[in-house]
Protein backbone atom coordinates (compact mmCIF):
# COMPACT_ATOMS: atom_id res chain seq x y z
CA UNK A 1 0.00 0.00 0.00
CA UNK A 2 1.54 3.31 -0.88
CA UNK A 3 1.95 6.43 1.12
CA UNK A 4 0.63 9.65 1.06
CA UNK A 5 2.66 12.79 1.74
CA UNK A 6 1.33 15.57 3.38
CA UNK A 7 4.33 17.64 2.06
CA UNK A 8 5.28 17.18 -1.61
CA UNK A 9 8.61 18.40 -0.91
CA UNK A 10 12.06 17.20 -0.04
CA UNK A 11 15.34 16.35 -0.90
CA UNK A 12 17.15 17.97 -3.98
CA UNK A 13 17.90 15.95 -7.11
CA UNK A 14 21.07 14.81 -6.74
CA UNK A 15 20.43 13.60 -3.28
CA UNK A 16 17.65 11.43 -4.89
CA UNK A 17 19.96 10.58 -7.65
CA UNK A 18 22.50 8.81 -5.29
CA UNK A 19 20.53 6.91 -3.70
CA UNK A 20 18.94 5.36 -6.61
CA UNK A 21 22.68 4.79 -7.55
CA UNK A 22 23.44 3.29 -4.60
CA UNK A 23 20.58 0.79 -4.72
CA UNK A 24 20.64 -0.44 -8.67
CA UNK A 25 24.48 -1.30 -7.24
CA UNK A 26 23.09 -3.86 -5.12
CA UNK A 27 19.42 -4.94 -6.13
CA UNK A 28 19.07 -8.13 -7.65
CA UNK A 29 17.82 -8.13 -11.02
CA UNK A 30 14.04 -7.26 -10.80
CA UNK A 31 13.80 -6.37 -7.65
CA UNK A 32 11.22 -3.56 -7.39
CA UNK A 33 11.87 -0.07 -6.58
CA UNK A 34 11.72 0.76 -2.71
CA UNK A 35 8.82 2.65 -1.58
CA UNK A 36 11.44 5.22 0.09
CA UNK A 37 12.63 5.66 -3.55
CA UNK A 38 9.08 6.10 -4.67
CA UNK A 39 8.31 8.71 -2.10
CA UNK A 40 11.65 10.63 -2.99
CA UNK A 41 11.33 10.68 -6.73
CA UNK A 42 7.56 11.86 -6.05
CA UNK A 43 8.86 14.56 -3.73
CA UNK A 44 11.23 15.97 -6.16
CA UNK A 45 8.14 15.78 -8.51
CA UNK A 46 6.82 19.37 -6.63
CA UNK A 47 9.40 21.48 -7.53
CA UNK A 48 10.36 20.05 -11.03
CA UNK A 49 9.55 18.72 -14.18
CA UNK A 50 8.14 15.19 -14.32
CA UNK A 51 10.30 14.37 -17.31
CA UNK A 52 13.63 15.85 -15.95
CA UNK A 53 12.99 14.05 -12.53
CA UNK A 54 12.06 10.48 -14.49
CA UNK A 55 15.05 11.30 -16.79
CA UNK A 56 17.48 11.80 -13.71
CA UNK A 57 16.50 8.56 -11.99
CA UNK A 58 16.00 6.33 -15.26
CA UNK A 59 12.03 6.33 -14.31
CA UNK A 60 9.36 5.24 -16.33
CA UNK A 61 7.45 8.86 -17.51
CA UNK A 62 3.91 7.07 -16.71
CA UNK A 63 4.69 5.30 -13.56
CA UNK A 64 6.50 8.33 -11.91
CA UNK A 65 3.55 10.65 -13.17
CA UNK A 66 0.62 7.94 -12.19
CA UNK A 67 2.55 7.97 -8.30
CA UNK A 68 2.80 12.10 -8.39
CA UNK A 69 -0.61 12.43 -9.56
CA UNK A 70 -1.91 9.72 -6.89
CA UNK A 71 0.13 11.75 -4.21
CA UNK A 72 -0.40 15.38 -5.13
CA UNK A 73 -3.77 15.63 -6.70
CA UNK A 74 -3.71 19.43 -6.14
CA UNK A 75 -0.78 19.85 -9.08
CA UNK A 76 -3.19 19.15 -11.57
CA UNK A 77 -6.12 21.40 -11.61
CA UNK A 78 -6.88 21.07 -15.24
CA UNK A 79 -6.74 16.96 -15.04
CA UNK A 80 -9.56 16.73 -17.88
CA UNK A 81 -12.88 14.98 -16.66
CA UNK A 82 -15.66 13.89 -18.44
CA UNK A 83 -17.96 16.64 -17.59
CA UNK A 84 -15.29 18.73 -19.38
CA UNK A 85 -16.32 17.34 -23.29
CA UNK A 86 -18.68 18.82 -25.57
CA UNK A 87 -20.87 16.53 -27.76
CA UNK A 88 -20.44 17.44 -31.78
CA UNK A 89 -22.49 16.75 -34.51
CA UNK A 90 -20.33 14.92 -36.81
CA UNK A 91 -23.27 14.21 -39.31
CA UNK A 92 -22.73 17.84 -41.33
CA UNK A 93 -19.54 18.22 -43.33
CA UNK A 94 -16.83 19.98 -42.48
CA UNK A 95 -14.37 21.93 -44.16
CA UNK A 96 -11.42 22.00 -41.83
CA UNK A 97 -10.65 20.77 -38.22
CA UNK A 98 -8.30 19.37 -36.39
CA UNK A 99 -9.23 15.94 -34.40
CA UNK A 100 -7.08 14.58 -31.43
CA UNK A 101 -7.68 11.83 -29.61
CA UNK A 102 -5.45 9.54 -27.12
CA UNK A 103 -5.67 6.28 -25.58
CA UNK A 104 -3.55 4.00 -23.81
CA UNK A 105 -1.69 2.23 -27.31
CA UNK A 106 -1.25 5.68 -28.74
CA UNK A 107 -2.13 9.08 -29.92
CA UNK A 108 -3.35 10.34 -33.19
CA UNK A 109 -3.61 13.48 -34.42
CA UNK A 110 -5.05 14.81 -38.12
CA UNK A 111 -5.42 17.49 -39.87
CA UNK A 112 -8.65 17.81 -42.55
CA UNK A 113 -8.92 20.63 -44.64
CA UNK A 114 -11.38 20.79 -47.30
CA UNK A 115 -12.81 17.34 -47.49
CA UNK A 116 -16.34 17.31 -47.98
CA UNK A 117 -18.44 14.75 -47.33
CA UNK A 118 -15.67 13.22 -45.22
CA UNK A 119 -17.13 12.23 -41.45
CA UNK A 120 -14.57 11.31 -38.62
CA UNK A 121 -17.03 9.36 -36.85
CA UNK A 122 -15.83 5.89 -38.23
CA UNK A 123 -12.48 7.29 -37.73
CA UNK A 124 -12.97 7.83 -34.15
CA UNK A 125 -14.89 4.24 -33.68
CA UNK A 126 -12.01 2.41 -35.39
CA UNK A 127 -9.15 4.18 -32.93
CA UNK A 128 -11.45 3.58 -29.95
CA UNK A 129 -11.70 0.01 -31.12
CA UNK A 130 -15.54 0.38 -31.54
CA UNK A 131 -15.88 0.20 -35.26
Amino acid sequence: MEQQFTACTGPNIEEVQQRFERWREVRKRGTPIPAALWEDAVRLCADHSLCKISSALHLGYKALKKRFQSACPDHFPGSVTPSDFVALDLRSSLPEFIMEMERAGGRMKIHIKGAPGFHPLELMETFWGRG
